[in-house]
């Protein structure tokens, strides 16, 4: 295997971890599929003299389904500050789950005098005193800690 091949691999996950944190920047992506499509140019013939042309075809039927079925993301930071929130209430973005679902996130919220909206990305934006909130997200990490079987009081009973 050519330096540059594994170099342009490795590049290829560096970008992509990059692209999990901040989707900010286009360019990101484009160079992730440089560099993934030179690696592909340098593997499919060496694969093909290898493997077979037959095993090569399903793994670029295969490929080309992938690429099919990526969806494109919003390319705007997540951190934005939301628009119609007050400036001098605190917030929170929080994403439901099997471990913290939506009527869990609005029951906390309701107990502790908070406002929440569910935003078309699917997130619930809670808002409200500072306090509040912060007792808000004491509950929701205690519910996630037990449901994950972490909880503070476990540790101490054993």
């Amino acid at each position: 295997m050519p330096s540059r091949v594994m170099k342009d691999l490795r590049s290829a996950k560096t970008m992509m971890e990059i692209l999990k944190v901040d989707r900010s920047q286009p360019d990101h992506l484009l160079r992730t599929e440089e560099y993934l499509n030179s690696v592909e140019s340098h593997l499919v013939p060496v694969a093909k003299r290898r493997l077979g042309e037959a095993y090569i075809d399903e793994w670029t039927k295969r490929i080309v389904e992938a690429q099919k079925t990526v969806q494109p993301r919003d390319t705007e930071p997540t951190a934005r500050f939301p628009i119609g929130i007050p400036r001098d209430k605190a917030w929170a973005r929080i994403e439901p789950s099997r471990e913290v679902p939506r009527r869990k996130i609005e029951q906390f919220a309701q107990e502790e005098e908070l406002d929440f909206k569910v935003e078309k990305d699917g997130y619930i934006l809670i808002y409200g005193e500072e306090k509040s909130l912060k007792r808000f997200v004491r509950k929701t990490a205690d519910l996630l800690r037990q449901k994950r079987g972490s909880s503070p009081k476990a540790a101490k009973e054993v």
